[in-house]
């Protein structure tokens, strides 16, 4: 899908600062611009690097600001609200915006001068490549002025006024023109150096601050939203000729590569990145087996949030942009949509190593800190998650030899989850796993305001077990996978584990998920509700309609038999479904809140607590898909027509907000317009799962 808003999206800056746009460069840095543009957020940058993949970000350069003049009379290109209450609007000449294949583009008008620009990043480096074409077929006298503005911040900090820069000449070894010799300099701020080459004409001069600026989605969420951007150096193109084009480089790779790279000269080496780029997106939707223009796209968005992680020399899962980091539970939950669905085997690969390295206690880093400090492994579902993603990366891509990397871990983790580990996360009696006292929170519904939990969960919380009996499952057939071609081995020390070993091992497990099936029919369904309790745990919260039950159903193993399938689809339909996502409550709960809005402790108050989230919306699809076969010819054809018309609706979210992502969530009452991350990794990942299970059941169809 390719994405086009044209001026009638430019109404005023409201309208203007209504959506965004994101690429990224596989380290965990982007280019993040609002649709005019400008900056709506202290996150947005026209250069955000990864100094060390994933997380360790800094806003370079926050934004360039556009000043055209023609025969003298200036025209501003730059879209920016000031926190004096002004604004820039550079929004009135914008003709279009075209974003797609990780690229975008602004196309400006004044009297009958155009003026483009194209950003790319390229991948697996921390550079922002920008191409300047001016068309200007009356030869008007025209000079186009931009102005960097720098901030070399950690991504969220605000710059100080008296921040120093400096800036020197940087011997740069670059093909250029007759017209246009290229100029580089080192600017150095904060231990970081920055390198800037254009075949434009450079300005140097002292430091002026810029701002301060006004951030009006950050206001909206009750962040920090003003801030500064600090100049020392102007890029002019004066011209009178019927077209014209130069480039602008910024890049914290090594001098040397660079000019290698651009030895072609700057605007051929623009041209082969974006070739590359081009290439690079096109590569993936080959490889993916999704095959609707959907589908195609959202193998795309997904590819923003598989990145390094050099610490570990191995890849990860980035939440959500532009605010989190790569989370276990978050990986675990992303994985299977936005790597196995789309044919992502070798990178589904290398994340699960990564975390089969470093389970402890049977627990899973629910955080990779960086530098030395040690992981933090809150986090009762990513481990049983783990085990289940395994399964179902053995299942896509046929690679038996992983079981036995990842046997030893997956059964640490079932041995711990059985008799007990941290966080008081234990199996009981009944063969149901309980989690969680006092202050932890251990489920994704982790939000925590002060000594407030407004969503505790303490207990056995439905989607919890329901991995659980999965995991049991999915271990049951590992042991009888390695019973079959494993007459003895030395895996465990002095146990010789031969095939009666793990066909011993095989019935344990086998007991216990049946042990675990009878308590879990036993004690979730309710017949008042309509559907599953969400937590047991003697409370209220054990009546309350959410939508953790959803996974209760789509995993690799389920317990449900089709009755309570049925009726859980019909009671999250009627209670819980949007078209953006599923309500995390339903709106006749006391407890539920209609808005996600306001400063941290309004919102953290409302985010699980009926707000709408996109990404259970994916298992829900996928379960309305897997109970298709189990209905009447009617009820088949009309289940099938509400279908297609949730995924149609799916294809306008990707228009809000970010383009071509979808976004955390929304609020829980009349989901409009995107909260929280404009593009979350689980959000994309779990879609794309429903998209490729509806294009399978398309294709048995025919």
């Amino acid at each position: 899908m390719n994405f086009l808003l044209d001026k009638t999206h430019f109404t005023d800056i409201d309208a203007a600062e209504s959506g965004c746009v994101l690429l990224t460069n596989g380290l965990g840095g982007y280019v993040s611009l609002n649709c005019a543009g400008g900056t709506s957020r202290n996150d947005h940058s026209i250069f955000m690097a990864a100094v060390k993949a994933p997380n360790v970000r800094y806003n370079m350069v926050t934004n360039i600001l556009a000043v055209l003049s023609v025969d003298g009379k200036k025209y501003d290109l730059c879209t920016q609200r000031m926190a004096d209450g002004t604004s820039r609007n550079g929004f009135c000449h914008i003709d279009n915006i075209t974003y797609g294949s990780n690229l975008v583009s602004w196309c400006f008008h004044a009297e009958d001068v155009e003026v483009s620009y194209m950003i790319v990043m390229p991948h697996g480096e921390n550079t922002v490549m920008i191409y300047y074409h001016i068309y200007n077929p009356s030869m008007h006298k025209v000079e186009l002025e931009l102005t960097p503005l720098l901030r070399f911040t950690p991504k969220n900090e605000s710059l100080k006024p008296d921040a120093h820069f400096s800036i020197r000449e940087q011997p740069f070894s670059c093909a250029s023109s007759a017209k246009s010799a290229v100029s580089s300099y080192m600017i150095e701020n904060n231990g970081l150096n920055l390198l800037t080459a254009t075949d434009g004409t450079v300005s140097v001069f002292e430091p002026v601050v810029h701002g301060p600026f006004m951030w009006s989605l950050d206001t909206r969420d009750g962040r920090n939203d003003t801030g500064i951007g600090i100049a020392n150096h102007r890029i002019i193109r004066c011209t009178s000729d019927f077209d014209s084009e130069f480039t602008v480089l910024y890049s914290l790779e090594p001098a040397d590569k660079i000019s290698k790279k651009t030895a072609c000269g700057l605007t051929k080496a623009f041209e082969q990145a974006v070739q590359a780029e081009e290439a690079r997106i096109n590569a993936l939707t080959d490889a993916s087996p999704l095959k609707s223009p959907l589908g195609k796209q959202l193998t795309i968005s997904a590819d923003a949030f598989i990145v390094d992680r050099e610490s570990t020399g191995g890849k990860t899962i980035i939440a959500g942009y532009p605010f989190f980091e790569d989370w276990g539970r978050d990986t675990m939950i992303a994985l299977g949509g936005t790597t196995l669905a789309a044919g992502r085997f070798s990178e589904c690969k290398s994340i699960l190593r990564t975390f089969a390295k470093y389970e402890k206690n049977g627990l899973l880093p629910n955080l990779f800190p960086e530098g030395g400090m040690t992981p933090m492994y809150n986090s009762a579902d990513a481990p049983l998650l783990f085990v289940n993603a395994v399964y179902e990366y053995i299942k896509f891509s046929k690679d038996e030899e992983f079981l036995q990397e990842c046997f030893a871990p997956m059964k640490e983790i079932m041995d711990a989850y059985e008799n007990g580990t941290d966080f008081h996360i234990k199996c009981d009696s009944d063969g149901l796993i309980m989690a969680g006292d006092d202050l932890e929170q251990l489920t994704w519904m982790d939000v925590r305001v002060g000594d407030y939990l407004p969503t505790p969960r303490h207990g056995k919380p439905v989607e919890i077990n329901a991995y659980w009996y999965s995991a049991l499952c999915c271990m049951h057939e590992f042991c009888l996978k390695k019973a079959s071609v494993s007459e003895a081995s030395a895996e465990r020390g002095n146990v010789e584990e031969t095939a009666a070993y793990y066909t011993t091992l095989a019935d344990k497990y086998a007991a216990m998920s049946e042990r675990t099936r009878e308590s879990f029919l036993a004690k979730y369904p309710d017949s008042a509700l309509g559907c599953l309790k969400d937590v047991l745990n003697g409370t209220y919260e054990e009546n309350q309609i959410r939508c953790n039950q959803i996974w209760a159903l789509t995993q690799p193993f389920t317990m449900l038999n089709n009755t309570l399938r049925e009726e859980i689809l019909d009671t999250v339909e009627r209670e819980l479904y949007t078209t953006a996502g599923i309500r995390t409550l339903s709106m006749k709960d006391e407890n539920f809140h209609a808005v996600y809005i306001g400063d941290m402790v309004s919102r953290d108050s409302a985010y699980h607590q009926g707000t709408v989230w996109t990404f259970p919306l994916g298992a829900y699809l996928r379960a309305k898909i897997m109970q298709l076969p189990h209905y009447n010819a009617a009820r088949r054809q009309a289940e099938c027509e509400k279908l297609e018309c949730a995924f149609e609706a799916l294809k306008g979210w990707l228009f809000e907000g970010c383009l071509g992502q979808l976004a955390e969530i929304y609020d829980g009452k009349e989901p409009t317009v995107s909260r929280g991350c404009y593009a979350q990794a689980w959000s994309v990942g779990e879609i794309l799962r429903a998209v490729y299970d509806w294009e399978n059941y398309q294709t048995r169809c025919e």
